[in-house]
């Protein structure tokens, strides 16, 4: 089934800026208040839009500080999309919406119709038996194989995945990853960093992104980032089974203790990322008596 970007029009305009609104009004008190978060990526918020034309997912995106870096990142986003159509991977139809703030920055969205909750992987291994664990292993493992290469990145993890008519959706594309020829990342990774204090946004870009990023482009990587997220989605014992069935087309098997140890270091650096921006959002509110930009979600469970 090809894959459509819906065009402009299709987008509720109006609805998207009374919901940017409301973000605004969250961001000023502190809180989430009266937003439906769907939500909490590790950089960016998830919210649900309801509106009369039906539901919607909207992923807010890092402040683009100039149009021309927007420009860049809807070019870079729609080549993306493009380009997993044509690796065999099947991608929620995407739309990029945006708005200019009063600072003269713009705020943009993806926008994707919200799918029944029954729908999502995450949720359906939990409720499906053995059977449909294994299948739906065999077609993520060939969508990764597939679709994977030194210049095109895919983040394979369960909560990306939703079964639509018996065929595995992409969810998160709102992290383009495509390199150059020369292995650099094509992406603005500034623009993606900036929810860190701005004083360890180069340092941390500089020395973690590498181990953030190449997983993606590997597919013994992505599946062990895939195998490793199982345990914070409660799907432990999952792990056995999936591992098996990755290690019968790898030429270097993964083990378990790799897949746990994987885990708990992948875990730490993202609480220490965390940690190192409730630390910014705290200098902001009490030292700053500024408003912070960001939403942070809660404690995670890892």
């Amino acid at each position: 089934m090809p894959i459509t970007i819906p065009h402009e029009h299709s987008i509720p305009h109006d609805e998207l800026a009374a919901l940017e609104d409301r973000v605004r009004a969250a961001l000023a008190r502190g809180d989430s208040g009266g937003l439906d978060v769907l939500g909490y990526g590790e950089v960016s918020l998830v919210l649900r839009l309801r509106t009369d034309q039906g539901s919607y997912a909207c992923k807010r995106l890092p402040v683009f500080p100039t149009r021309e870096r927007f420009e860049r990142y809807s070019l870079l986003l729609a080549e993306y999309l493009r380009r997993l159509e044509e690796s065999g991977v099947r991608a929620a139809a995407t739309s990029l919406w945006h708005a200019p703030l009063p600072d003269g920055r713009l705020v943009g969205y993806c926008v994707q119709e919200a799918l029944p909750a029954q729908r999502l992987c995450v949720n359906l291994l939990q409720e499906q038996d053995e059977a449909w664990a294994e299948a739906f292993c065999k077609r993520l493992l060939g969508t990764i194989e597939g679709a994977i290469s030194p210049a095109l990145g895919l983040d394979a993890q369960l909560s990306n995945w939703a079964d639509v008519d018996g065929q595995l959706v992409y969810l998160d594309v709102t992290t383009p990853l495509l390199r150059d020829q020369h292995g650099r990342e094509r992406l603005d990774l500034r623009l993606f960093f900036s929810s860190l204090p701005w004083c360890l946004r180069d340092p941390v870009r500089l020395t973690m992104s590498g181990s953030i990023i190449d997983k993606y482009y590997q597919p013994r990587g992505a599946i062990l980032d895939f195998l490793g997220n199982l345990h914070k989605e409660g799907l432990s014992r999952l792990v056995p089974g999936f591992l098996a069935q990755a290690n019968a087309g790898l030429d270097h098997p993964i083990t378990a203790d790799e897949v746990t140890a994987y885990y708990r270091g992948d875990a730490r650096m993202w609480e220490l990322l965390q940690r190192l921006r409730r630390a910014d959002r705290f200098w902001h509110r009490a030292v700053r008596r500024r408003t912070y930009p960001f939403l942070l979600p809660p404690a995670i469970e890892r």
